[in-house]
């Protein structure tokens, strides 16, 4: 596929190949690049070296399960929409999944993805330009929502700043050394770059 007619990058997580290449051939006839991994490892890996818009990615997996990866990525401050899909799953998973900070949840064998991928993609877009807050429960009490907050904010500013430590400093008006212990409070990775 020719890069400059890529209109997304598509991350498709599934151990069920027949899946995932059905879903890659669908949506590189329309332009999306897409990547595949077989399992949480693989994708790891795809996302320590690239970048992507979306993420659609099998509950059930071996080794590690798309709800347990889900986790531990929303939990890092992982900002990519991710669309959780499965053929098997009760709605207490769509609930998890949902909680968890998936945008959506599929389910399997897929039909007519298309306009549900433009559909997220440009809500991206959208929330991109806005830049809104996502994931905050303001039942919460403040002190939760506001770790939240900082924990996204810093998130944006290091990964827009390549992770230069005094160009985020200088943008959230504090010292370096407090910038640190900040992002140590709130378990942020200062070094991934």
């Amino acid at each position: 596929m020719n890069n400059t007619n890529v209109i997304g990058k598509i991350l498709v997580i599934d151990d069920e190949s027949i899946n995932a290449e059905t879903m890659m051939d669908t949506l590189e006839d329309v332009n999306y690049q897409v990547s595949i991994a077989a399992n949480a490892q693989e994708a790891k890996r795809l996302i320590e070296n690239q970048t992507f818009d979306l993420v659609m990615m099998d509950v059930w997996m071996p080794k590690q399960d798309g709800m347990s990866l889900l986790e531990e990525w929303t939990s890092a401050g992982f900002l990519t929409p991710i669309v959780m899909m499965s053929g098997h799953a009760e709605h207490k998973d769509v609930v998890r999944a949902i909680k968890l900070g998936a945008v959506d949840f599929l389910k399997k064998p897929l039909h007519d993805i298309l306009p549900l991928v433009r559909k997220l993609l440009s809500n991206e877009a959208t929330r991109d330009n806005q830049n809104s807050i996502t994931g905050i429960d303001f039942d919460q009490p403040l002190k939760v929502a506001r770790n939240i907050f900082e924990k996204e904010y810093f998130n944006h500013h290091l990964q827009k700043n390549n992770y230069n430590i005094a160009a985020v400093a200088v943008k959230a008006g504090l010292e370096r050394t407090t910038l640190y212990r900040k992002l140590k409070d709130l378990g942020i990775d200062k070094n991934k770059a």
